[in-house]
């Protein structure tokens, strides 16, 4: 287990370029922001809100490092949506249920790109691709197990399986050529 933290510990003070202080301090502000926001602005369209906060995810992976940044990136979209209660409608009282799972589906996503992309130096969409089928793959479980034990719809399954398999996809999609424009600038 000690073995564990130490490889978690060192992932997560990963970061794949290296910028200035305040180029890090704003780039964790503005992702918290989209934390945030995102479950709110875009709260009617699970597709375009996963997605965002997929994107965020993904970038958070690539540039962030500590903990004390990576867990409000982690947790803050699924509580955001749970605790204002628009992305299922009338369902939404059930995502109490799923945010744990959530937290856990987010971290994966990110703990893999930081381990097969920033670290191992994998091809992008060969990340992307595992993180999404992983991510979906565990949310799906863990929702069905809930609908099995009547502890939420099965609207669910859709939304924590092929949902959340897309929104992943498209997250990646939509933060490749912000990655590339990073390497660009910060590797000259």
């Amino acid at each position: 287990m000690m073995y564990v933290n130490v490889v978690l510990n060192r992932l997560v003070n990963m970061r794949l370029y290296e910028t200035s202080r305040t180029v890090e301090v704003a780039e964790f502000i503005g992702l918290a922001a989209l934390a945030v926001l995102v479950p709110l602005l875009l709260s009617s369209n699970q597709l375009l809100a996963g997605s965002a906060v997929n994107f965020m995810l993904i970038m958070a992976a690539i540039n962030v490092r500590g903990w004390k940044k990576i867990i409000p990136l982690i947790a803050l979209p699924s509580i955001s949506a749970a605790a204002f209660g628009f992305l299922f409608g009338g369902l939404t009282s059930f995502l109490f249920y799923l945010v744990p799972f959530i937290c856990i589906g987010n971290r994966l996503i990110l703990f893999i790109f930081k381990l097969l992309y920033v670290s191992k130096r994998n091809n992008y969409f060969t990340v992307l691709a595992t993180a999404a089928v992983l991510k979906s793959g565990f949310l799906f479980i863990a929702a069905l197990i809930l609908v099995e034990f009547s502890v939420i719809p099965p609207a669910f399954l859709i939304a924590m399986g092929v949902m959340q398999f897309s929104t992943a996809m498209m997250g990646g999609v939509l933060a490749f050529p912000v990655n590339a424009a990073y390497r660009r600038y910060f590797t000259g």
